[in-house]
C-alpha cells in the first residue's frame, strides 16, 4: 500500500525569520536606492546648468560680448497680480504679462510691451526649451538646517499650469549689462545658481548680499543635492558645492553665512578678494547700493 507523504509547512519562526531578512534587506538597499536616484537628478541638473550657460555665452557673442541684463528694470502693470506695480526687481516679473512669447504668458517668461524681460526670457531663445529651467530636485517643502530662516514665499508660487512656467536656477547680476572683458577670471566667478524651488517667478542675487547668494538662510531658497547645490561659471562649465565650501563662514548660523571673504570674496576688503560670487562692487544693486 502507497504511503501518502503530506507536505509540510512553514513554521512561524521561519515565516518570521524570512521577513526580519526582507526588513534588513529593505533597511539597506532603500537608502542606496534614494542616493541613487537623487544622483540621476543632480547629474539632470546639471545638463539644466550646462545648456543655460552655453545659452548665456552664445547671448554674450550676439550682443557686442555684453552679458544679459539681469531683468529688474521695467516691466508691465498687471491688474490683479501681485500689487500690480510695473517694479520687475521688487516683484520678481510677477506683474509681468503680455502675448510674448506665447498667449496670456504671466511670470519670468514674459516680454513687456516696453521691451522688459527677465535674464531667463531673453535666454530661452537659445535653449528652447522651458523645462530646461527646472532641477528635477527642486520642490518647495524641505528647508536647509539652521537657524535665522523666514517663511517660503508664496507670492512666486506656480498657481497657473497654462500662463506661467517654472523655474529653479538664479542669476549672478553683477554680470548683468558687464563687457565680458570686465570678468577677470571667468572659470572662478559663478554666474548661475539654484534656488531649490519650483517659482513663477524670476530670482536674481548680487554678491555684496551673501545670505542670499549662498543660499541656506532663507527657506525661500534650498540646497536640494545633499546640502549643497549646481553652480554654473562664467566659462560654461558646471561643479557641485557643499554650502559650507562657498564662504569663509558656516552654514548654520547668520552670522556665518553673512561673513565675507575667500572664497566667496570680498570686493570692500583692502586690497579686494575677489571670489566665487563676489567679485566686483555693483553700485547698481537697487537691494542696497553702494556696499562699502
Amino acid at each position: 500500500m502507497a504511503m501518502i507523504r503530506r507536505k509540510q509547512a512553514f513554521t512561524l519562526i521561519e515565516l518570521l525569520v524570512v521577513i526580519a531578512i526582507i526588513a534588513i534587506l529593505a533597511a539597506i538597499l532603500f537608502p542606496v536606492f534614494a542616493q541613487a536616484r537623487e544622483k540621476a537628478r543632480a547629474i539632470s541638473c546639471v545638463s539644466n546648468l550646462k545648456q543655460i550657460t552655453l545659452a548665456l555665452l552664445m547671448y554674450v557673442q550676439d550682443y557686442d560680448e555684453t552679458y544679459v541684463p539681469a531683468g529688474w528694470q521695467g516691466g508691465t502693470n498687471a491688474s490683479g497680480v501681485v500689487d500690480g506695480a510695473p517694479n520687475m526687481n521688487n516683484n520678481n516679473a510677477m506683474t509681468q504679462v503680455s502675448n510674448v512669447p506665447y498667449a496670456n504668458c504671466w511670470g519670468w517668461p514674459c516680454i513687456g510691451p516696453d521691451g522688459s524681460a527677465s535674464f531667463a526670457a531673453r535666454l530661452e531663445p537659445y535653449i528652447k526649451s522651458y523645462q530646461v529651467w527646472v532641477c528635477p530636485s527642486a520642490n518647495n517643502s524641505s528647508v536647509n538646517p539652521g537657524d535665522g530662516q523666514y517663511p517660503s514665499n508664496p507670492y512666486e508660487s506656480l498657481t497657473n499650469n497654462v500662463r506661467q512656467r517654472p523655474i529653479s536656477y538664479w542669476y549672478q547680476s553683477d554680470f548683468s549689462q558687464q563687457p565680458e572683458a570686465t570678468v577677470d577670471q571667468p572659470a572662478s566667478r559663478a554666474v548661475f545658481g539654484e534656488t531649490g524651488r519650483i517659482r513663477a517667478g524670476m530670482d536674481i542675487n548680487w554678491g555684496q548680499d551673501p545670505q542670499y547668494t549662498r543660499a541656506t538662510r532663507w527657506n525661500d531658497y534650498y540646497s536640494p543635492h545633499g546640502g549643497g547645490s549646481n553652480v554654473g561659471f562664467a566659462d560654461g562649465h558646471v561643479k557641485w558645492y557643499n554650502n559650507n565650501a562657498t564662504g569663509p563662514g558656516g552654514d548654520q548660523t547668520v552670522a556665518g553665512k553673512s561673513t565675507v571673504g575667500l572664497p566667496y570674496g570680498n570686493m570692500c576688503a583692502n586690497p579686494p578678494q575677489p571670489g566665487l560670487f563676489w567679485w566686483r562692487l555693483a553700485a547698481d544693486d537697487p537691494n542696497t547700493g553702494p556696499p562699502c
